[in-house]
């Protein structure tokens, strides 16, 4: 059986030889139909006319115009790929609305595939911002409580704005009737990356048109590699109403690995705890107001270990106490002194009775080479002015080596705490200045 011969791939759109070529009416200038027998206008790119393609595929005029050509950010008739759709631009339509006296301008390109229909890619001129989207599949349920909403197939979309479109330039070719200076109420509802937009415009018959368009964010740079448009996309600024959340879209991976540093974290302070001696290697509870000293070892010599220093004194009213510890070591005659105070205080002030101090400083001393020690403790002893300095006393020092330090435990895990705290707050900022662009901004 002989071999059919290859078959050359089906091409996606017709050659230009085979598309519709015709003059405008209006200006003489040549317009090329893309979009075929789907076309109910055309606007001439050249003078701005509103033209209606006649069944004999010549242009009658609508509206006759004269105005100067506007250089869009792509140019009418490009070619690109999006989200798998090869598609082209057929027709270009500038809009605006104006909040507190300033004009937000935007860009929609009507893109068509012959197979897949239209979609509009959508470009804000004031943040740089982009968006894809086509017709949505079927229609949103209001939401009656909380916060002003609409629900599509289970999700929630929350109104972001509400405003006044008006058509202020248009070329290229529609399925629709679009002249310069419509006007449509446009509702804009947003769950970011996606969104829903409902717009209602009256009709000649007195009537109202409502259309709902499903958006989704699409950056910059995807735009200007679909089109292969030449240089760089224009500069983005601020957060878009439909961006994504970094923080967000993060969050599932910030929290499994703050779990997986807890548990590290837990397994570490385990270790250290278990590690610790806190070998006690100093203590006498019946100290007087007189010096005291006495050899002691404190851990073994080559080794570096940590102090505590608790002392205590009894009785204390409007009193204080203080003593100072030195060690001297044997070795090499070097001493290492620290002190520790203890005090209570008491009184009445304004009818109220108060009282502040404590009866028991602890006191941390690290880097201590082990080692023998002469410790020499000096006390002192005080009362408020004109009172007598407390004579019977009871002085208690106890000294512990390779004690726990509680900081080798706290500052990781704050270290650890910090990473979902800053996500957290670094989150709610970015949806702050995307929110700050809506009708819910804090100085509306």
């Amino acid at each position: 059986m002989a071999a059919h011969p290859p078959q050359a791939p089906r091409k996606l759109f017709r050659e230009p030889a085979q598309t519709e070529s015709v003059q405008c009416p209006a200006c003489g200038a040549p317009i090329t139909l893309r979009g075929f027998g789907a076309i109910e206008q055309v606007s001439c790119s050249h003078c701005g006319s509103e033209l209606s393609p006649a069944d004999s595929g010549a242009l009658q005029i609508l509206q006759q115009h004269q105005r100067q050509r506007q250089q869009s950010v792509l140019p009418l008739y490009a070619r690109g790929t999006l989200d798998g759709i090869e598609s082209e631009i057929i027709g270009i339509v500038w809009r605006q609305c104006e909040v507190d006296g300033v004009v937000y301008p935007w860009q929609e390109f009507l893109l068509f595939n012959p197979y897949k229909g239209y979609r509009w890619l959508v470009y804000q001129m004031t943040d740089g911002q982009w968006s894809l989207g086509g017709a949505l599949a079927g229609a949103p349920k209001a939401q009656a409580s909380g916060h002003k909403a609409v629900v599509f197939k289970k999700e929630r979309f929350k109104h972001f704005q509400t405003s006044v479109a008006h058509v202020s330039y248009v070329e290229g070719e529609f399925p629709w009737q679009v002249r310069h200076g419509d006007h449509a109420i446009a509702h804009d509802y947003v769950a970011p990356p996606v969104g829903i937009s409902i717009e209602e415009q009256t009709t000649e018959e007195g009537g109202a048109d409502v259309n709902f368009t499903q958006m989704q964010y699409i950056s910059a740079a995807d735009v200007w590699k679909a089109f292969g448009a030449p240089g760089s996309p224009p500069r983005t600024s601020g957060v878009g109403n439909l961006q994504p959340n970094p923080w967000k879209k993060g969050a599932a991976l910030l929290w499994a690995t703050f779990a997986i540093m807890i548990v590290v974290w837990i397994g570490a302070c385990w270790m250290y705890l278990q590690a610790r001696d806190n070998q006690v290697v100093f203590e006498k509870n019946d100290l007087g107001l007189q010096p005291f000293s006495q050899e002691i070892e404190v851990g073994e010599k080559g080794e570096t270990t940590t102090l505590e220093l608790k002392f205590t004194a009894r009785p204390l009213s409007n009193q204080w106490a203080y003593v100072d510890v030195m060690l001297v070591s044997q070795v090499s005659e070097e001493a290492i002194g620290f002190g520790a105070t203890a005090e209570e205080w008491h009184g009445v002030s304004g009818g109220e009775s108060w009282r502040e101090g404590s009866n028991t400083e602890t006191v941390t001393v690290g880097g201590v080479e082990g080692g023998k020690y002469l410790l020499q403790i000096t006390p002192q002893a005080g009362a408020a002015a004109g009172k007598p300095a407390p004579t019977d006393l009871k002085l208690a020092v106890r000294i512990r080596r390779d004690v726990v330090l509680l900081r080798y435990m706290v500052l990781p895990l704050l270290f650890i705490i910090a990473f979902p705290i800053i996500g957290f707050m670094a989150g709610r900022v970015f949806e702050g200045r995307r929110w700050a662009n809506s009708d819910y901004a804090p100085s509306s």
